[in-house]
């Protein structure tokens, strides 16, 4: 089989597995966050009993069983032995596809069947860097590139990994995906056995030859020098060391939480998502083209070589502090241009030589390593205030792992300057090469392809208008970051809960925009135009966590303000509607603004760092507070607008704060609580795993009469979240009557 086509297998083979390992990596560690804290929350219920049939509940048993199964993360390490196998490539392609379809078929065995895909498919990257170098930042590259066209057919979010998630075709066949991802399975087990069918007759073809013309030497009385046997062309291996290693774990960790998620570094850069996936999709697959990377060479080449990687380094670090201080085009291009540089920087982590032994399968799982210490500190950049205090003589390790509050940029940067130690330290060397014109004309291809696809599935927002704009309904909900109360995942569920309540405002709390302990969905979005709605939101912790207002009403402005906090970041959001140009009303003129609050207060706590927190120093007090007072400045002296004050506040009715708001501490008489009249037990919002239920989420209305109202205690509302959505039926002035 000619060289080209032998290529184009090794591509499909290599660019299929890399999408598998990358999505496997993503699925392993959210389910694996998943489980540990329902596991933990699991032990605090007195009743276990009040746990059957309960959705997401997990024992402490299967996490460890879990935490056994990454074990299977050890597979590089194979890689010290049988790489020399010819047949071993396509035996751990059989491992990948194996898993990928058992992670779906059988949902006892979904953490111990992606642990089998991330293991193999990194065995798989240690022998391609051993076997087939030149194809190892081929299959990242190819891999994140998929993976980014699927999340896109579904704003953001990857359904690969639900079984039952039906596809239509063609608008008249519908196919599971559990159905779907067997057939993948099979047919990339067949294209593997095909290349190694293909790849073993080449060899012994070249077997051969070379003894022909050894034979044809040996009748000239010609004699190789034994060196030049041994250097021959395709002897030389590829060599992953230690800085490569970690060098690997800083880039897929960059890649994993930032670069090839379009929402992250939409909400990085203030872009908007639609416009920036193509770009983002371009830059991911623009150092596939051969004539690019020879461009690249050329232009490192005009650099000394002792200071080419810490250029590149400095480069590296300056477009990711642009892309995340700062705000609009500039700020986005930054981020594109990143990504574009780190595909670039993947093709200096490997070696080549002829090494006596090659540890790259142990390095390998030191890319690993290094990823997983930085996870570990990207979960601790947003659940720092959640550190439990530990005892002597472990006390200090508590402030460490708080410490890692506003660190995001600080993980990028250190990630960053890992993927570029190998360059740093490579001063003679610059691996980029070009490659034949045709090569490049069908890499072009691809990239003119996948961007069009990104632009057109991309997509944007429709709105769906409230048919009745005079009565109107406005609910808050607090969804737990897209998760059940004991993290089962459910956004689906919290769609259909607001769409089944006919909610036309809603307040949303504990919302993520594409952290890695959320599958990386953009949960705003995801909503938002599931729901046919439009949306605000403003983040709390790292840009990616945070309140959300999604809305039927035109949304005229956003601004925000974080509250003081010493413990998880407090925060307000005002958001501006303008509901009057959807009514035909001769008395809009005099009608002031329709204004929405959405506020996420702190919890009351009895001690910080082993000390009483006394009355004055509680966060919570200062934040409630500071809120009234940003409020009260938008309004006075007139107070003419029409008010919705809601969130979660964390306190009960008969604290003093609820008592300060509902005595008008923002000297005017009209706000209300529409829920006052319900009795204590029926308004509860949220339920805790010990049995106990208590009222934390409120909507306070001013000058919008109100004609009933809602706690949805559904079982569908039970399994979606830990918090129960509130719900008010308003009317839009005063002199319009409204159903309940």
């Amino acid at each position: 089989m000619p060289l080209f086509r032998r290529d184009l297998l090794r591509f499909l083979e290599a660019g299929t597995v890399g999408l598998f390992l990358i999505q496997g990596v993503r699925f392993l560690y959210a389910t694996l966050y998943a489980h540990a804290s329902s596991a933990d929350l699991v032990d605090r219920v007195p009743n276990p009993d009040a746990l059957i049939d309960v959705p997401g509940v997990v024992e402490v048993a299967t996490v460890q069983h879990d935490l056994l199964a990454l074990g299977l993360l050890a597979l590089p390490l194979l890689a010290i032995v049988i790489s020399r196998w010819r047949i071993s490539l396509s035996i751990t392609v059989i491992l990948v596809a194996l898993g990928r379809s058992m992670a779906l078929q059988t949902p006892d065995l979904e953490v111990p069947a992606t642990a089998l895909v991330v293991g193999a498919g990194l065995l798989y990257l240690a022998l391609v860097i051993i076997r087939r170098h030149t194809f190892f930042p081929i299959m990242l590259l190819v891999g994140l590139t998929a993976e980014q066209v699927i999340r896109a057919l579904d704003n953001t979010v990857d359904h690969t990994w639900q079984s039952d998630y039906t596809l239509r075709f063609a608008d008249r066949v519908d196919v599971e995906m559990g159905l779907l991802i067997a057939v993948v399975s099979v047919l990339l087990i067949l294209l593997t056995l095909l290349l190694w069918f293909v790849e073993r007759q080449t060899a012994r073809l070249e077997t051969q030859q070379a003894a022909e013309q050894e034979a044809a030497a040996a009748a000239n009385t010609y004699r190789p020098h034994r060196d030049s046997r041994r250097t021959r062309p395709g002897s030389e291996r590829g060599v992953l060391s230690l800085w490569g290693g970690l060098a690997l774990g800083g880039i897929l960790f960059l890649e994993l939480t930032l670069l090839s998620l379009p929402n992250v570094v939409a909400h990085w850069s203030g872009v908007d998502y639609t416009g920036l996936v193509p770009w983002l999709l371009a830059a991911t697959a623009l150092p596939l083209v051969p004539e690019v990377r020879e461009i690249a060479r050329r232009f490192a080449g005009m650099f000394d070589g002792a200071w080419r990687g810490w250029l590149w380094m400095l480069l590296l670090g300056l477009l990711l502090v642009v892309g995340q201080r700062y705000e609009g085009i500039p700020a986005g291009i930054a981020l594109v241009l990143v990504q574009f540089l780190a595909g670039l920087t993947l093709w200096w982590l490997v070696q080549v030589g002829t090494p006596r032994r090659n540890p790259t399968g142990l390095m390998v799982l030191a890319g690993v390593f290094s990823f997983g210490v930085l996870a570990l500190g990207d979960y601790f950049t947003y659940d720092y205030a959640y550190v439990r205090d530990l005892s002597e003589p472990y006390q200090n390790v508590s402030d460490v792992l708080r410490s890692f509050r506003d660190m995001g940029l600080g993980l990028a940067l250190i990630a960053a300057l890992l993927a570029c130690i190998p360059m740093i330290l490579s001063r003679r060397r610059i691996p980029w090469r070009g490659g034949k014109t045709v090569h490049t004309l069908l890499a072009l291809v691809l990239v003119l392809g996948v961007s069009f696809a990104g632009a057109v599935i991309a997509g944007d927002a429709t709105v769906r208008r409230p048919l009745n704009p005079d009565c109107l309904r406005a609910a808050t909900y607090n969804i737990h970051g897209g998760y059940s109360q004991f993290f089962n995942s459910n956004l689906e569920d919290v769609a259909q809960i607001i769409e089944l309540n006919g909610a036309d405002i809603v307040l949303l709390q504990e919302i993520e925009t594409g952290r890695l302990a959320s599958f990386g969905v953009d949960q705003v979005m995801w909503l938002a135009r599931r729901l046919d709605m439009e949306s605000a939101f403003f983040p709390q912790n790292e840009k990616l966590q945070g309140l959300a207002v999604l809305s039927r009403i035109p949304i005229v402005d956003t601004e925000a303000l974080l509250l003081p906090s010493d413990g998880n970041q407090a925060a307000v959001m005002h958001v501006t509607l303008d509901v009057d140009t959807l009514a035909n009303d001769p008395d809009n003129a005099t009608l002031g603004d329709l204004h929405v609050y959405n506020a996420w207060l702190g919890f009351r706590v009895s001690e910080r760092d082993g000390q009483p927190v006394t009355e004055g120093d509680q966060d919570q007090n200062r934040q409630h507070d500071a809120m009234l007072n940003w409020i009260a400045a938008r309004n006075v002296p007139d107070w003419n607008n029409r008010l919705l004050i809601g969130g979660t506040f964390n306190y009960i009715p008969d604290s003093p704060l609820y008592q300060r708001l509902r005595m008008n501490e923002l000297d005017n008489p009209g706000i209300k609580d529409p829920f006052a009249g319900l009795r204590a037990e029926t308004a509860n919002t949220v339920y805790l795993v010990d049995g106990t239920a208590a009222r934390y989420d409120y909507l306070w209305v001013y000058q919008l009469p109100f004609s009933g109202v809602l706690i949805d205690i559904s079982p569908e509302a039970a399994n979606a979240s830990d918090h129960r959505p509130a719900i008010v039926a308003i009317s839009r002035r005063e002199g319009i009557t409204c159903e309940p």
